[in-house]
């Protein structure tokens, strides 16, 4: 996870200015322009709450995720935790005793029992499967790691989780089927993957691509005698890197574009002796502002600017350079801001709220059909709010936040003229969505229209000047959009 704040590009402290936004506002208007064709495109949203996911609350917090509309959640199936001693004597087998996976058992077995997708994201490579004189500035489980040896666990995952394995608690139950594989976490950033540069060189995504093949072949080999038609997500970029060469984050942009062998801003192409597999990319949008709030440097990018990581993704597809053929899906599998109360650098609730909301709006007009929430849960302020989380949509007491109201039924009106309002949200189910504007003696309805589960709803509306409008729906009432 990344927390904005310090992946800021060093340049960015003084410069971050009134014109961004301004430029910010005037590209995702235009973005936006192709959503009309859009509005009847799926959205999936989940959570990725590690500690509340693994925790002995876990079914709670299952549950809760369930009843905010989520349809995913994602778990982090750490390498070096599930093979914490020497290495197995055969990685590829799930049935190897090297192997612990009584962590993890649990929590799909949780997810499962609420109906979620899971999402098992990969990473942190146990030390025997490290590249040799790791140094002492990289972090255990990031240095080089091995691609073979990521392969094969991620066979034995996949295998673990094929639908076809005994469940060790209870064997007259099979372990529930996982779809959903995810290889690594922001190889952009040195937290999580080493070295990034190699004198001037761009080195990580390199690394990366060898990774992402191994664990592609891995997981989507046969399994269990059978094809188990598993699908790989790309690991989430973080949106910030450093100005120059060698530093420790290179940007998303320019990661991308090394990844599927592509040069410069036109994208040409260059030798790409293996391209990378995958079945959807992902990115992790941070933003310092809210989901206007363009990143100043070119190569990165927030939540407006995921358009341009999907232009290197198109040319890449265009051009043989990501495999197998075909339209990759785009998926946004972190984002959050932090809020107030708790955090005292938080923004206020019902800030954070109004933008977990709109984020799902500006996301899925670039193409982005899945976005994951980070977290569902306040973290602990320990040792310091500074070095922890307060995003989640319920606080440590498990009072729910606005940001559950906006999860489960967001709600957004953009306008595109002097009397003309865009309307979008999600429905959580099937039924009549009322859009409601509130005048001087309550709200009236002034548009219905029909919602299905899980998709998303879109219209326009006559509405002049500054409104308050809100949806409501057999599922409930959504938050007030004050539109200006």
């Amino acid at each position: 996870m990344s927390r904005p704040a310090r992946l800021l590009s060093t340049s960015l402290a003084g410069r971050l200015a009134g014109a961004a936004a301004v430029c910010a506002l005037i590209a995702a208007l235009q973005l936006l322009g192709a959503a009309d064709a859009r509005a009847a495109a799926p959205f999936t949203t989940g959570f990725y709450d590690q500690g509340a996911y693994t925790s002995s609350s876990s079914d709670i917090w299952f549950g809760r995720s369930e009843d905010a509309g989520a349809g995913i959640v994602r778990i982090q199936a750490f390498w070096s935790q599930l093979a914490p001693g020497s290495r197995p004597v055969d990685p590829s087998s799930s049935a190897d005793p090297a192997y612990d996976w009584s962590y993890l058992d649990d929590a799909v077995r949780g997810a499962n029992a609420h109906g979620l997708e899971v999402l098992l994201s990969a990473d942190r490579a146990p030390a025997w499967a490290e590249g040799p004189n790791r140094p002492a500035s990289a972090p255990a489980g990031t240095w080089r790691p091995d691609p073979a040896e990521y392969g094969l666990f991620a066979h034995a995952l996949a295998q673990r989780y094929s639908g076809a394995i005994l469940d060790p608690d209870n064997p007259t139950k099979l372990l529930p089927r996982v779809r959903y594989y995810q290889a690594w976490n922001e190889p952009n950033l040195s937290t999580y993957l080493t070295p990034q540069w190699s004198g001037k060189t761009a080195v990580s995504p390199l690394i990366y691509r060898q990774l992402l093949n191994a664990f592609y072949d891995g997981v989507k080999g046969p399994i269990n005698g059978a094809d188990q038609s598993n699908f790989v997500v790309g690991a989430g970029t973080g949106p910030f890197g450093d100005l120059g060469t060698g530093g420790r984050r290179i940007s998303p942009l320019l990661f991308a574009r090394t990844l599927y062998c592509l040069s410069g801003k036109k994208l040409k192409t260059t030798s790409c002796p293996d391209p990378a597999h995958l079945d959807a990319i992902s990115h992790h949008p941070y933003s310092v502002g809210g989901p206007r709030w363009k990143a100043y440097n070119a190569d990165d990018a927030s939540v407006p600017d995921v358009w341009k990581v999907v232009r290197v993704l198109r040319r890449a597809e265009s051009t043989g350079r990501v495999l197998p053929t075909g339209r990759k899906r785009v998926w946004a599998t972190e984002i959050s801001w932090d809020s107030s109360p708790p955090d005292p650098q938080g923004v206020p609730a019902a800030t954070q709220a109004r933008w977990l909301e709109e984020s799902m709006y500006v996301l899925w007009s670039q193409g982005v059909d899945t976005m994951i929430w980070y977290l569902i849960q306040d973290a602990a302020p320990t040792p310091s709010y500074a070095q922890t989380y307060q995003s989640g949509i319920y606080l440590r007491n498990g009072t729910a936040k606005p940001s559950l109201t906006a999860f489960r039924f967001p709600f957004v009106t953009e306008r595109r003229g002097k009397s003309k309002l865009r309307a979008w949200g999600r429905a959580l189910e099937d039924g009549t969505v009322s859009i409601q504007l509130k005048g001087r003696h309550g709200w009236r309805t002034i548009k219905r229209l029909q919602g299905t589960a899980d998709g998303v709803f879109m219209t326009k509306l006559s509405v002049k000047g500054p409104a308050k409008l809100r949806a409501q729906a057999p599922w409930g009432t959504s938050l007030i959009w004050p539109q200006r």
